[in-house]
């Protein structure tokens, strides 16, 4: 055998060696195992998270602790924001004597019953005047609710009567009524002209009397006449009389 033949078989010899080992190294590859027709198990598209926190479904809302449609929880107690109240913190009650003062106390004026062009608290006629620094007693008045409302308490949405406690000394009725444009006495519980109404201003209260007095008006602010020597008459227009309402008199305002 000639040395060229010789060199052409090593030389075959050595390629089916190499490639008999590239062959073995392919499959001693390791791979899992894999149960035939069931994919591996993988992280699904729209599943998120990082390390640690269970994924979220992408577009699934979070559970509500709302109750289930149709099932409705506990109740809420009613929210009250029509309730008058009094400088002393307490409702506003019905048939129960309460003072009435010009906005602060501080001012010193005072609802009272009397004649404001007289000086002598027994002249008659009567009637609501607000007096500045009284020299008489001021006097309390009670509301009167209709008897067909349920309230129990005075609320800016009820019309209502305003009296004088005490018995008068002239004969008429304590009722407040509208005549001519004015507040006076001799009303009746419950007619169209006795009835007014109290409604929160920003800091105080104001009264309004309904609109069959004044057909043209839905509801006329009581206000006060302006009188030089500090007694105001309580008048039917536009003007604002704001009010504040005590179920005690204060001590240290004490009528001269």
């Amino acid at each position: 055998m000639t040395t060229s033949r010789l060199i052409m078989i090593c030389f075959l010899v050595v390629v089916i060696t190499t490639s008999s080992g590239v062959s073995c190294k392919k499959e001693k590859k390791h791979h899992p195992r894999q149960v035939s027709g069931v994919p591996e198990p993988s992280m699904a598209p729209g599943i998120q998270g990082p390390p640690g926190v269970v994924g979220q479904v992408s577009g699934v809302p979070e559970p509500s602790m709302a109750p289930p449609p149709g099932i409705q929880g506990p109740p809420r107690p009613p929210v009250v924001t029509d309730v008058v109240f009094s400088v002393d913190g307490g409702q506003v009650l019905p048939n129960v004597p309460y003072y009435i003062s010009f906005m602060s106390a501080d001012y010193n004026m005072w609802i009272c019953r009397m004649n404001p062009s007289s000086s002598d608290p027994k002249t008659c006629p009567h009637q609501p005047v607000m007096f500045t620094r009284p020299t008489i007693a001021p006097e309390p008045v009670m509301f009167i609710l209709p008897p067909s409302t349920p309230d129990t308490v005075i609320r800016e949405s009820t019309k209502l009567s305003i009296k004088f406690v005490n018995p008068s000394q002239c004969g008429e009725s304590g009722v407040w009524r509208v005549a001519n444009g004015e507040v006076v006495l001799g009303g009746v519980e419950g007619r169209e002209d006795s009835l007014f109404r109290i409604h929160m201003t920003d800091s105080y209260y104001m009264f309004t009397i309904g609109e069959s007095v004044y057909p043209d008006v839905y509801e006329t602010s009581i206000s006060l006449s302006n009188s030089a020597i500090g007694k105001d008459r309580l008048m039917a227009n536009s003007g604002e009389l704001e009010v504040l309402f005590f179920q005690h008199y204060p001590p240290e305002y004490n009528y001269y």
